[in-house]
Formats: structure tokens, C-alpha cells, sequence
């Protein structure tokens, strides 16, 4: 070798820049015990609360679980198979690399029994965002009758609901009650989920239905969309919506009588009863299945059943997925143009769940027939997690027109035994519906009527997370919270804007007239 050479070589040596000093021993055990740490703790939380449900690897925390997981075992795993992968192969032929694969296929089937066997009640909740705040609207003092097509606490409600931002049309114009980030389009499918398990006041007050249908259709641009009155009644029947005794100041209105009152008019306005199909297990369209019917989940151990919800062409031709939204075999779903407004009862629930409002009301949305368990699951969370996976209401409008206020009784509520209270609460976070109107409706109305804490068991206790009712509404918040929704039962994270409505007037100055022109409050 020349000298030359060798003082180019001496002289690339000397100009490189000085070797970094090597993390001591100790600190790079510290990293590899806390990377592993850190990776087995986020595989554990992925495989516990992904249970049987692809889909929930998709939800925020999963995401991120997976994420800590390939970084602390991913890269690792790789350099070390690529690296020794000779060694591996040959330790694999061996007898103690058979007894070590034989070892780890037997930790892992035991791991998925434990899995199967988790105890729904032992799975983990969630807590709501600290900087997360649920708005709510409240009318107080409903006036009692219609007036023609309106329901004139509906309209004060949502024009509450308008001054606060909240806009029950969508439309490119801006007035009271309509702008661009509105709730309802002008050519949307809009499914009012009312509840018409049982008759007299325990459904749905159908003035109340009337009222909305008649907002939906007066939507500014010209609506063009369907409605369609929808309820999946269970064991009860549905009676083609058109029992003889209904929730309403003319108690024969039936949910049939509105519908066809507007579809007479030329509307697209219809029912579906879903509870026709409750026996029907279906895929979804773009798997070729036109079929009526539900879609059926795996059960779900944490759950404690199996999710369901419907899919179905509307009497004007629409293919309906609650999950996946219109379907056209041409562009595929169209999930923007499916509204849901969730219109429950408040009442007393003391059959099994201490208190029904909006979350229990999604036990008419799903299946009790198809092996889902889905009546008892509701202690485990499963009608939150429904409301995962399809979306949550667009809107919640819980009627507290008429309540039952009897701790002893219900989800039945007589005329006899019924409450007037003549309000409306609406929402967009159904947890935070429920728990301030159990609280400050339904418990004040128990008071009023004489009954006094303890109240029996199964009770509704809105401060105490042990009552049915927080259990249920706890477990379903969380599964809403992990499928990336916001949701709290934190009273203090709930803001609150009142309306009287018995201190307001039509524009005309009289307290009936056209409620076309229905004016703000009169102090």
C-alpha cells in the first residue's frame, strides 16, 4: 500500500466526528424494561376492550394502544427475527424449541379463554374529557293544546335551540332556525324514533310527533326527503301504529293518524315498523343483501350480547342502514343524508332499569330475538355501544309532556297514573339528557307526588353510581366515550338554557294564533 494512500485513510479517519458515548448499562435497561412495560400493558387494554368487535380497533384509544404496542414490540421484533433468524430456525427443530411453541400456543389459547370468560360487569370505564361540556335546552310551561299542525312547545324549543347556535334545518340561508351546520337537509331521510311499546301515556306524545313532522316538512329550501315513524315494539305489537288509546289531548291521534295526515298532503311521510323484523337476521347491502332485517354482531362478552340494528326500504323506496346510511346500488352509502331524532318518554322504569329516557329508548331500535340477550346487556353498556357503532341521535327531544312519576311502576304509564309536567328537554349528548332530567324533572316529580328516598329497588338514584339507572347509563356513556363520541353524566359539565314558555306570545301579541310567527319570550 502506498504512503499516500495510507494518508488518505489516516486522514478520513481523523476528520469524521468523535463516536457518541454509549447510554451506560443501566439506562438501557431502564428503556428496554419500560418500552416492554409500556408494550404489554397497551397489548393487554387492545385485546380486553377489542373483545369479538373488529370495529372498535378503529375507536381513538385503540388506536392508540396499537400504536404503543408496535413501537415497543414492532421494531424489537423485526431486528431481532432478521438478525437470528438462522439461530431461530435451527432452535425451532430442536426439542426445547417445540416444548416453547407448544408453551406459547397454550398461554395463548388460555389468554382468549380468559378473554371469552371476562365478566361483562368487569370491564373498564371510561371517564368524560375534562374540557368536554354538553349543552341542553329546556322548555319549561308547554302550552297543553296544538295549535293546527304545530305543537307550540316544540317551536319555542327549537327556537331556544336556534338563538343558542343549534339549527334544526341545514340550509346555505341563515334565519332563526336554519343555517349551514343545521341538523336536517332539505332531500334527507329523517327516522323519528318514537316509543310505541305501550299505549296511553307511556308512548310518545303524538302531538308532539305531529309538530316535528310538520317542521321537517316546511324546511326553508323546499324538503324533498323522506320521514319515516319507526319503532320496534318487541313482544308488545305494534298494532300497525294505531292503538285506540294514545299520548295526546285527543287521545284517539294514533302515530298512524299523523302520518297519513301529512302523506295526504303529498309528503313522503311513512312508518317502518322494525318490529317485524326482529326475528330476521340480514347483511348489509353492499354484500348483495337486499333483504329487510337486522344485522347481527358476535356476541360480546363485555356486553353480555350481541349488537343489532336494522337495515330496510322505506315505503318510498329508500334503502335504509341505521349504521351505513342510504344505500345506492350505483354510488354505494350515503351516511350524510340518514337524520335520527330520538323522541323518548321520561318515566319511571321500575320493571328492571330504575329510569327510561333517551339511551333506554335505543331498546326499541335494537333486537331482543336473534340470541342477542340485548334486554339484559343494557346493564353492560350494550345500548350505548349500539349508539357506537351506528351513530348517536342527530337530535334527542325527550317528552316530559306527560311523565310517570311513580317509583313503583312503570315503563307503563296510564292515564290514570301518568304526571303532567309539560316540558321538553333536547340534546345532542343522550347521557347528559338523561341524567340532568332524572335529576331535575323526574326525582322533583316523585317528591310532588309523595314518595320519598329510598325508592324501591330497581331504582333510579341519579347521584349514586351503584342505582340501576347510573349503572346502565355509566357502561352505555363509556362505550359512546371509546367509540370517539362525547357523552358525560357529570351535572357539572352540563350547561343548561332555560325557556318559560307560559310567559310567551305569538308575534301577534296573543297566546294562540300562527306559530309560524312564534316570538321570542315576553319578560
Amino acid at each position: 500500500m502506498s504512503p499516500g494512500r495510507d494518508r488518505h485513510c489516516s486522514h478520513r479517519r481523523e476528520a469524521s466526528p468523535p463516536a457518541a458515548a454509549s447510554p451506560s448499562p443501566l439506562l438501557r435497561r431502564w428503556f428496554a424494561t419500560n418500552a416492554t412495560l409500556a408494550g404489554l400493558l397497551a397489548l393487554a387494554w387492545l385485546l380486553l376492550r377489542s373483545g369479538p368487535r373488529p370495529s372498535r380497533l378503529a375507536y381513538p384509544c385503540q388506536r392508540a394502544a396499537l400504536s404503543t404496542a408496535g413501537l415497543a414490540f414492532g421494531a424489537p421484533l423485526i431486528g431481532l427475527v432478521v438478525a437470528a433468524r438462522r439461530h431461530l430456525a435451527a432452535g425451532l427443530r430442536s426439542p426445547l424449541g417445540i416444548a416453547a411453541t407448544a408453551l406459547v400456543v397454550v398461554l395463548g389459547l388460555a389468554a382468549a379463554g380468559y378473554l371469552v370468560g371476562v365478566d361483562a360487569a368487569d370491564a373498564p370505564l371510561l371517564m368524560p374529557p375534562r374540557d368536554y361540556r354538553a349543552q341542553l335546552y329546556h322548555a319549561t310551561g308547554c302550552p297543553q293544546d296544538p295549535v293546527g299542525d304545530h305543537f307550540p312547545g316544540l317551536d319555542g324549543l327549537l327556537q331556544l335551540m336556534g338563538a343558542q347556535g343549534l339549527k334544526i334545518y341545514r340550509s346555505a340561508t341563515v334565519t332563526p332556525l336554519s343555517g349551514p351546520d343545521g341538523i336536517v337537509g332539505v332531500d334527507d331521510v329523517v327516522l323519528l324514533k318514537i316509543n310505541y311499546q305501550w299505549p296511553e301515556r307511556g308512548g310518545t306524545n303524538t302531538d308532539l310527533l305531529r309538530g316535528l313532522i310538520r317542521v321537517l316538512v316546511d324546511h326553508p329550501d323546499g324538503f324533498t326527503g323522506e320521514v319515516v315513524v319507526c319503532e320496534n315494539t318487541q313482544f308488545a305489537g305494534a298494532a300497525d301504529f294505531d292503538r285506540p288509546l294514545n299520548n295526546a289531548q285527543d287521545p284517539g291521534q294514533s302515530p298512524r293518524d299523523v302520518v297519513d295526515y301529512f302523506a295526504g298532503l303529498g309528503h313522503q311521510v311513512s312508518t317502518t315498523d322494525w318490529t317485524v323484523l326482529r326475528f330476521t337476521a340480514v347483511s348489509e347491502y353492499s354484500q348483495g343483501d337486499m333483504a329487510d332485517g337486522y344485522v347481527v354482531y358476535p356476541n360480546d362478552p363485555q356486553l353480555g350480547g350481541r349488537i343489532s340494528y336494522p337495515k330496510f326500504e322505506t315505503a318510498d323506496g329508500s334503502y335504509v342502514s341505521l349504521r351505513d346510511g342510504i344505500w345506492d346500488p350505483a354510488t354505494g352509502y350515503d351516511r350524510e343524508r340518514l337524520t335520527v331524532i330520538n323522541l323518548p318518554v321520561l318515566k319511571s322504569h321500575h320493571a328492571n332499569y330504575g329510569a327510561t329516557a333517551c339511551v333506554k329508548h335505543y331498546m326499541g331500535v335494537v333486537s331482543r330475538e336473534l340470541d342477542t340477550h340485548s334486554h339484559n346487556a343494557i346493564s353492560y353498556g350494550l345500548l350505548g355501544a349500539v349508539m357506537g357503532e351506528v351513530q348517536p341521535p342527530d337530535l334527542n327531544i325527550l317528552d316530559a309532556v306527560w311523565v310517570n312519576a311513580d317509583p313503583n311502576t312503570g315503563p307503563q304509564n296510564s292515564y290514570g297514573n301518568a304526571t303532567r309536567r309539560d316540558e321538553l328537554v333536547a340534546g345532542v349528548d343522550p347521557v347528559a339528557v338523561d341524567i340532568w332530567s332524572v335529576t331535575n324533572i323526574l326525582i322533583p316529580a316523585f317528591l310532588d307526588n309523595g314518595f320519598s328516598p329510598p325508592w324501591p329497588d330497581p331504582e333510579a338514584t341519579p347521584d349514586d353510581p351503584t342505582s340501576d339507572f347510573r349503572v346502565y347509563l355509566d357502561r352505555s356513556m363509556s362505550e359512546l366515550l371509546e367509540a370517539g363520541y362525547d357523552a358525560t353524566n357529570d351535572l357539572a359539565s352540563i350547561d343548561v338554557v332555560t325557556v318559560d314558555l307560559s310567559l310567551a306570545v305569538f308575534a301577534d301579541g296573543f297566546d294562540s294564533g300562527d306559530t309560524a310567527a312564534w316570538s321570542a319570550v315576553v319578560p
